[in-house]
């Protein structure tokens, strides 16, 4: 088969450049994309009809690449409307319009509505070059795993490769793209409101220890001439790194991660901080001492979510407000500070539960070094509350609450989240039911 000469073109958001790292990662140590041709462009949504031209006339072949959350969905669908006035007057065959990332992984019949040819669904470090290959070569799409598009009006899904996360690198050294170490996929809580169960399944994967060492010493050997050089990582529940079954968390394994980051030179250790919070069930005396002991922060984050028993359940949170409690208290104990997060807004909240919220907010404000940070329902997609309209904060909770963190203590971005839910809801035709 030829071998086409293929351009592959990226819109990476500032939110979520954490998603391409590994994509490329993986690009850039198979040689079979030496000579690839991979183009960042500064300013996506200005591509004029000349430029887009100019790359068809180069190398006739073009892929533009989205991965997006579905805050960003909107804006997409907009953007796409007026690449799209381009491709079609260049001629439809020379583009592949692919989507990849927690919206369209989501909603893969929306995403392709939206005009994606291929939506690359899950995790994409299989999926992707195996797709870029197959374009190159102009063989099946059926061959690629862990994809899906549309074939006479069906949707045609492909099965997805189970992967191992030391099966690839989290960074690119190629393009400079360092983010946090993602340290472990998947998630057994199944939490209603979030993503990260029904994208990656409720087993829960942890990179080794030994791949963790080779991507400390990539970062230290990249910010070297920095003095201090800060080791972050990615969890959908830092405490459970090591965990055999994801609800338990392992203080041998944790210990280790963390005595093996800090070990390098100049190395500043951060967990249980964005992006790798904490469960308050997992949150103990022998946890907290671990964190106060090898990490360089001194404020632990916490996910509460709701003072309301009635709401932790429906949630599906799996622990009680009476565990965040006692997980604060571990902390304070051990000479750290902590951030609380809690959701308002959550479908079927009343009035009530968002007061105990605050009573909660108000109890924990009395221990001491404690702020909150408080979040707005978004009905995301994927989760099994993707279709369910926010309930809106009551007037008296907000002035409370407003006054309760009139000295700092109480942050976050509630108005931006609740106009970001808004245009979700629009988008997904909420408002209207």
């Amino acid at each position: 088969m030829e071998w086409k000469k293929l351009l592959l073109v990226l819109r990476i958001f500032k939110e979520n450049w954490y998603s391409f790292a590994p994509l490329l990662g993986v690009l850039e140590r198979d040689k079979k994309f030496d000579n690839l041709a991979i183009l960042f462009p500064k300013d996506f949504k200005n591509l004029s009809d000349s430029k887009i031209k100019d790359m068809v006339e180069e190398y006739g072949r073009i892929i533009f690449a989205y991965s997006f959350f579905t805050t960003q969905a909107s804006l997409v669908l907009k953007e796409l409307k007026k690449l799209s006035e381009y491709i079609y007057s260049l001629g439809r065959q020379s583009f592949t319009l692919v989507a990849g990332g927690p919206h369209p992984s989501g909603d893969v019949r929306g995403t392709l509505k939206m005009g994606f040819d291929i939506v690359a669904v899950g995790s994409g470090e299989a999926s992707f070059p195996n797709l870029i290959y197959n374009l190159q070569l102009d063989k099946p799409l059926s061959n690629v795993p862990g994809i899906a598009y549309l074939h006479d009006g069906e949707v045609i899904r492909t099965e997805s490769q189970e992967l191992q996360l030391d099966e690839f690198y989290s960074f690119s050294e190629k393009f400079d793209l360092f983010p946090p170490i993602e340290i472990s996929r998947g998630c057994p809580h199944g939490c209603k409101y979030c993503e990260v169960s029904y994208i990656f399944g409720k087993k829960m994967h942890h990179r080794s220890i030994d791949a963790i060492r080779k991507h400390v010493e990539a970062y230290e050997k990249r910010f070297k001439d920095r003095g201090k050089i800060d080791i972050r990582f990615i969890s959908p529940n830092s405490l459970c790194y090591g965990s055999k079954d994801g609800l338990k968390s392992n203080p041998n394994a944790l210990e280790e991660l963390l005595r093996t980051s800090k070990s390098f030179n100049n190395s500043r250790v951060f967990l249980c901080s964005f992006p790798s919070e904490s469960r308050p069930e997992n949150f103990d005396e022998e946890v907290a001492g671990i964190i106060s002991e090898y990490c360089s922060n001194k404020v632990v984050a916490i996910g509460a979510q709701s003072g309301s028993s009635r709401v932790l359940k429906l949630m599906n949170r799996g622990h009680t407000i009476e565990d965040v409690y006692a997980a604060v208290d571990c902390a304070i104990n051990n000479g750290l500070g902590v951030s609380v997060d809690f959701l308002l807004g959550f479908p079927s909240e009343t009035r009530d539960d968002q007061y105990k919220t605050y009573e909660a907010i108000k109890r924990l404000f009395k221990k001491g070094q404690v702020t909150a940070r408080l979040h707005y329902f978004m009905p995301l997609a994927g989760t099994p509350l993707a279709h369910s309209k926010p309930t809106a904060i009551d007037k008296g909770v907000l002035r409370d609450l407003y006054k309760l963190g009139r000295n700092g203590r109480i942050m976050g971005h509630l108005e931006s989240q609740i106009k970001a839910s808004e245009k979700i809801s629009s988008f997904l035709g909420l408002d209207k039911k």
